[in-house]
């Protein structure tokens, strides 16, 4: 149902007044001071290793599971040299961002 808020603006009620399945609250991933409260994922170093998809002179790194197949590691890797943009990154990218957040 569809009701009229105070602004002329559309507002969505729904019947039951529950969320729809799948949503999580904010307030459950996310302490009084907006720091994420779930530990950080971290991936072991004895299961992966560096990969460069750049060059010697400008490395791109990522990191890929020792525990792919030959064939699979070789798929992914060129998958990501298609996209090096969105999956690598530089050691000059790492200047840039807060490494809080990486």
């Amino acid at each position: 149902m569809l009701v009229e808020s105070k602004e002329n603006s559309k507002v969505l009620q729904l019947k039951n007044n529950s969320r729809p399945k799948g949503l999580i609250p904010l307030e459950k991933l996310f302490d009084q001071n907006d720091v994420f409260k779930l530990p950080k994922i971290q991936s072991n170093e004895e299961e992966v290793e560096n990969c460069n998809l750049g060059t010697s002179a400008l490395p791109k790194m990522i990191k890929i599971s020792k525990f792919l197949s030959v064939d699979m590691k070789f798929k992914y890797i060129e998958m990501m040299k298609r996209f090096v943009d969105v999956f690598s990154w530089s050691y000059a990218n790492l200047k840039q961002y807060d490494p809080s957040i990486i």
